[in-house]
């Protein structure tokens, strides 16, 4: 059997005049242009910023205490991933320096490596957590808020939140400490 692969943009489509092509780039986030314009295919795993790593990777460095912290924490049997943030302030920059990222382990040893960093940094937390785990039927929201860790649901705005990322990467406010590989 022969597999075949056509790639067709919008400049292979007759019935697309210019001033519709310029509405529709207009109107698509930035992370989807190539895909739909060029009709360059995305499979779903890899950047979907078109920042150069170079741009927002920097040396860690010791973070002032008086910054602001929090984590972010997807919760799941195949993988569990973390990650920290400290904003400076005074100038509106994030720097992403720290990741928890584990697969099939317990909720415990998870908050355990959580806590590690900062008992009192405060996180949240995706809200799927409300529903129930698949292993014993209490809600993981809960069973990692009594375990110790400081957990609010996060906001779930797929959309938004790809834009807000977007637009930290694009002006220069967002880092990342080249110390993390998973992430």
């Amino acid at each position: 059997m022969s597999k075949y692969v056509v790639m067709a943009g919008w400049d292979d489509v007759p019935h697309l005049d210019e001033q519709t092509k310029k509405d529709l780039y207009a109107s698509i986030p930035p992370y989807q242009r190539d895909a739909r314009s060029k009709g360059i295919p995305q499979l779903g795993s890899g950047a979907i910023y078109p920042v150069p790593e170079s741009e927002i990777v920097c040396k860690p460095f010791e973070i002032p205490r008086y910054w602001p912290r929090c984590y972010a924490l997807d919760v799941g049997w195949n993988r569990t991933a973390a990650i920290w943030g400290a904003r400076n302030l005074d100038e509106d920059k994030v720097f992403l320096y720290a990741e928890h990222y584990r697969s099939q382990a317990e909720p415990a040893i998870h908050a355990a490596s959580i806590r590690g960093r900062g008992a009192w940094i405060p996180g949240v937390i995706d809200p799927a957590a409300r529903g129930r785990s698949q292993v014993d039927g209490t809600r993981l929201i809960e069973q990692y808020s009594d375990l110790g860790l400081l957990l609010a649901p996060a906001e779930n705005a797929v959309e938004a939140g790809l834009y807000a990322v977007w637009e930290r990467l694009s002006d220069g406010r967002l880092f990342v400490f080249n110390s993390l590989q998973t992430f």
